[in-house]
């Protein structure tokens, strides 16, 4: 709030639109319309100068007559709007911006800046209405009067009496005192006026001087709190707060602790927050959510929020990218665990989510799940078919054996096994002739592989054994899933069998091509 007489009263009427023929000047007072509306602080070069407040205080308490033109949007401070209104017990529909303190100071330096200086009024003396003279003229008089009454005193003593010569005396008394008085006093006080009419006007003109000097240095004040140090945060954080937001959160904090205050009544409680309501939707029109700082936020909640502005184009890139990054991680760490965690800035929470078993599976993962279950079915109803098919074989050799002796076993063991290689052969010679090969619908290879490699892989080294009984087990299983022709060796290859292995294993079994 403004201490000093820098607000020119004209100019800021102007600005409230009111024209300059309404505006007069009457005894001490700025009047509007003939009617007294403020008596100014001080006047230089015929300018009204006084505070802001006082102006506003001025401007709040006179009923405009119709011929005012009075704009929609006031330029009154929020705070006194809104101590008005609690005062009135009155609440306002609409929002009224208060004018930026910049504005003002720049309103009032303008404002000096297009009045002219009044020009220096011609210089007159009145002898009979200075003082000063007066005092030289009384002064003389009684020094006449005492000079005569000491000359005719001596003329007496020496037995003249009065007569024409004492009178002549007198009279050329009076004239030398006169004389002295215009001839010597006159021009000497005449120069002393003369040099305080100089000096009268060299001090308003510095004044005036020293006014636009200070409205100029305020300015530079002003404008580096709410200009350029707001803009040099900016460009550190990435974050804008403009000096009249910080005020204005400031001001909120200030109503909320003496809302808080303890022995505060209901009215005052109800006034503060009205004030605070201006102010908040100051906010608002400066773009900064005033929920940071509503009557559910208290005053040390609402003191965090303070450096809270506007992101700035830059600060938004690097929010985007800090964005991007912890996605692009999130996604790395999912491609890792299968488990789908959500973005977030701390990275080490990451880990955390995937080692959560409550946090779901990706698509992938989930889709890996379920082939890793088919193939785990698929390979215990192999493993049971080929248990009951070793049960029955055994059987049945162990009943030629009772029967008929062991090479007699031993060669139906072969001819079965001859047969069965016969069959597969019939199977691909008649594809063959139809020109077509049914389309295959089991498991593919790198599943086959998965499978194995999960159903074989020693858990301390990592790898599959290559024990001979491991291997040929690889190599039923791989027979048994029918995969194309061609992909059985690939298959059995990448499970750690050597093309001998599987050559051997395939003139056991009486397979000489194919699966």
């Amino acid at each position: 709030m403004a201490t000093t007489n820098n607000y020119g009263v004209r100019q800021a009427l102007n600005n409230k639109g009111v024209k300059n023929n309404q505006i007069g000047y009457s005894n001490g007072y700025v009047t509007v319309n003939g009617k007294n509306f403020l008596k100014p602080g001080s006047v230089a070069n015929g300018s009204s100068m006084t505070t802001q407040q006082n102006f506003n205080n001025a401007w709040q308490g006179m009923a405009p007559t119709k011929p005012v033109s009075v704009p929609t949007v006031a330029k009154a401070s929020p705070m006194v709007q809104a101590a008005n209104n609690v005062r009135n017990n009155t609440t306002t529909a609409t929002f009224t911006p208060p004018t930026p303190r910049l504005e003002q100071t720049l309103n009032s330096l303008s404002g000096l800046a297009t009045t002219q200086a009044a020009p220096l009024p011609e210089f007159k003396y009145d002898a009979q209405s200075d003082p000063a003279y007066q005092s030289a003229l009384a002064e003389a008089r009684a020094n006449l009067a005492t000079e005569q009454r000491n000359t005719n005193a001596r003329l007496r003593a020496t037995g003249q009496g009065r007569s024409s010569w004492s009178d002549t005396v007198a009279n050329q008394l009076a004239n030398r005192s006169m004389e002295s008085i215009a001839n010597t006093t006159l021009p000497q006080l005449m120069q002393q006026a003369y040099t305080r009419h100089i000096d009268k006007a060299n001090y308003d003109r510095d004044a005036r001087q020293n006014q636009i000097n200070n409205l100029v240095n305020l300015y530079s004040s002003q404008y580096q709190q709410d200009v350029t140090k707001p803009l040099a945060e900016a460009q550190t954080t990435g974050n804008y707060l403009s000096g009249e937001a910080r005020t204005a959160m400031n001001n909120i904090i200030a109503l909320k602790n003496q809302a808080e205050a303890k022995g505060v009544t209901a009215e005052q409680r109800s006034g503060y927050s009205s004030q605070a309501d201006q102010l908040r939707m100051q906010l608002q029109a400066m773009g900064i959510d005033p929920s940071l700082y509503g009557a559910n936020v208290n005053a040390g909640q609402a003191a965090k929020n303070v450096s809270v502005g506007t992101r700035t184009l830059q600060g938004q890139q690097v929010d985007q990218q800090r964005k991007e990054s912890n996605l692009n991680a999130a996604n790395t760490i999912s491609q890792m665990t299968g488990r789908a965690v959500t973005p977030q800035d701390d990275w080490q929470g990451l880990q955390r989510q995937a080692a959560n078993p409550n946090t779901p599976l990706t698509l992938q993962a989930q889709q890996q799940q379920i082939t890793n279950s088919l193939a785990a079915r698929q390979q215990q109803f192999n493993e049971g078919q080929q248990g009951w098919e070793n049960q029955f074989n055994q059987a049945k050799f162990d009943e030629d054996v009772r029967q008929f002796g062991m090479n007699y076993a031993i060669d139906q063991q072969r001819a079965a096994i001859q047969q069965d290689g016969n069959t597969i052969d019939w199977l691909k010679y008649g594809d063959s002739l139809n020109g077509t090969t049914a389309k295959y619908s089991g498991a593919t290879i790198n599943q086959v592989i998965d499978g194995i490699r999960q159903q074989y892989t020693d858990p301390t080294t990592k790898k599959i054994p290559t024990d001979e009984k491991t291997q040929e087990m690889i190599y039923q299983q791989v027979v048994a899933m029918n995969l194309p022709d061609g992909q059985d060796d690939q298959a059995m290859l990448m499970s750690g069998l050597t093309q001998d292995t599987i050559k051997n294993f395939d003139k056991k079994y009486g397979i000489t091509s194919g699966n």
